[in-house]
Formats: structure tokens, C-alpha cells, sequence
């Protein structure tokens, strides 16, 4: 198993993450069963969802698309039982613990497949493309959803903020993670021989709250790539990004990565 540079059960403060990530799948779902029909999502079909956690994109999918078979999965059966006594209310959803690398599916069974926030935490995105590949319908369609770390910007930065966010980066690229896929996935689409590549490059603006929001749920998370003598001064930069929060100038800046190709 290539454990990746995100293991929800390898976590010391599982309970504390478990909540911050169900916090952070909450953002933007408004829009999100639109940005699902901007990729031709179909009306009926097998539907999977890989890396699903708490499984709140996939229930919303099943809802909205009763006439699909919606299928959530993810490696942590901590996270999917929470799913499983979360969303009971509609019948054409399911999940299942299972490996991205060895998906117990049959060849030509999927007609979406939908990723959101996997591929940067992935030691290997071109055997993932092909594993997914391999279960996509002819003309299914696999829609991704990823950041890039050096696409995040804050306004004044703070200046420990710099140094911080480069060892965030390093830490994840030797856990075998990639911070910067989202620039990269619509290449290797199409080198993975996907075809009719679609892709949206979404701006998040924000101001304070917004950063008080990632100060929150997203940076200690991250303060744990850094080795322990860095992890104090990782503290000190997500005490000056609270402190940034507050002030009435303040601006945060984003750039999400949405691509889709079909087999």
C-alpha cells in the first residue's frame, strides 16, 4: 500500500482533524452540483467518489442525482463509519473502504468518478490515473479537484509565513505527496491518454474571516509536515496569520484547480 502524505489514522488528533475536515468539505458546495454538470456528469450511471472522509459531496451527488448508484470510498474506517450513520436517507448511496491503487471494481463498470484534494497527497498520480482508468466506462469521466500551496497568497504576509509555508511544501514532498498538482493534472491526463480535457482555474477571494478559517481548520494540520525543532516556529506563523485575520486590510487570495477528461 503507498501510504501518500495524508494518513487520517495515523494522526495523534484524530478527533480534532475529523472535525476540521468535515468544516472544509462544507466550502463551496453550493456550487457544486453545477461545477458537476460543467463536466457532464450523467443523469443515471455508477458514480464513485474516491477519498470521500466524512462523505458530504457524496451524499449531496446521491441526493441530487437519485437516479445514479453512488459509491463513497475512502482507506479510513473511522471516517466512513461516520458516513455510514450520517447519510441513511437515500437509497442509491453506499460506501466501502478500498484503495485508490487496487479499486475492487470490474474494468468498464464507472461512468464518473469525482477526487477531490487526493492527487497532491499521492506518491504516485500516474498509476492512480491509470488504476481509475481502468474502471471508467468508454466515455466516462474522471473530474478532479486539487490546489497548488504556491497559489495561496496573503496580504500583508506575514513574514515568518514565507519560511513556514516552504517547509510545509518540503514536508510534504518527502512523505512522497505533491503541493503543487494542481498545475500539473491536466498533463497528466494527457499523458495518461484521457481525452476532451476540461479545465477551470477558480479564484477564492477572501478577507478576514476567511483566514481565520484556515488558521483554524487547515494550518495545524499542516504545522505537522514541518520536523519537531520547526514546529514552533510553524506555531508562530499561524499566530501572525490570526493576528492578520484581524486586521481590517487584510486580503487572501487562492487558485483552485477543477480538471476532467474522459477515457
Amino acid at each position: 500500500m503507498q501510504k501518500g502524505s495524508y494518513q487520517f489514522e495515523d494522526l495523534v488528533s484524530r478527533n480534532l482533524e475529523a472535525t476540521s475536515l468535515r468544516e472544509r468539505a462544507q466550502l463551496r458546495l453550493e456550487g457544486f452540483t453545477d461545477l458537476l454538470v460543467r463536466h457532464h456528469f450523467p443523469e443515471q450511471g455508477n458514480i464513485l467518489e474516491i477519498g470521500c472522509a466524512h462523505g458530504i459531496r457524496t451524499h449531496l451527488i446521491a441526493k441530487h442525482f437519485p437516479k445514479t448508484n453512488v459509491i463513497g470510498i475512502d482507506r479510513s474506517s473511522e471516517l466512513l463509519q461516520n458516513a455510514m450513520e450520517h447519510y441513511h436517507d437515500v437509497n442509491n448511496l453506499s460506501f466501502e473502504q478500498a484503495d485508490l491503487y487496487e479499486l475492487p471494481f470490474a474494468d468498464n463498470s464507472i461512468d464518473f468518478i469525482y477526487a477531490r484534494l487526493v492527487f497532491m497527497h499521492l506518491t504516485d498520480p500516474m498509476l492512480a490515473l491509470k488504476s481509475l482508468k481502468r474502471v471508467l466506462k468508454p466515455g466516462g469521466r474522471l473530474l478532479i479537484e486539487d490546489a497548488d500551496r504556491d497559489c495561496m497568497f496573503f496580504e500583508p504576509q506575514p513574514l515568518s509565513f514565507k519560511m513556514f509555508w516552504q517547509k510545509v511544501q518540503e514536508g510534504q514532498r518527502r512523505l512522497g505527496g505533491d503541493p503543487n498538482i494542481g498545475r500539473k493534472i491536466a498533463s497528466y491526463l494527457k499523458i495518461a491518454l484521457y481525452q476532451n480535457i476540461y479545465t477551470e482555474i477558480q479564484p477564492i477571494i477572501g478577507a478576514n474571516d476567511e483566514i481565520s478559517f484556515l488558521v483554524r481548520t487547515l494550518m495545524p494540520s499542516l504545522n505537522l509536515y514541518l520536523d519537531a525543532k520547526e514546529q514552533a516556529e510553524g506555531r508562530k506563523a499561524i499566530s501572525d496569520l490570526e493576528l492578520l485575520s484581524q486586521a481590517p486590510h487584510a486580503c487572501f487570495y487562492h487558485f483552485w484547480f477543477t480538471i476532467s477528461g474522459e477515457k
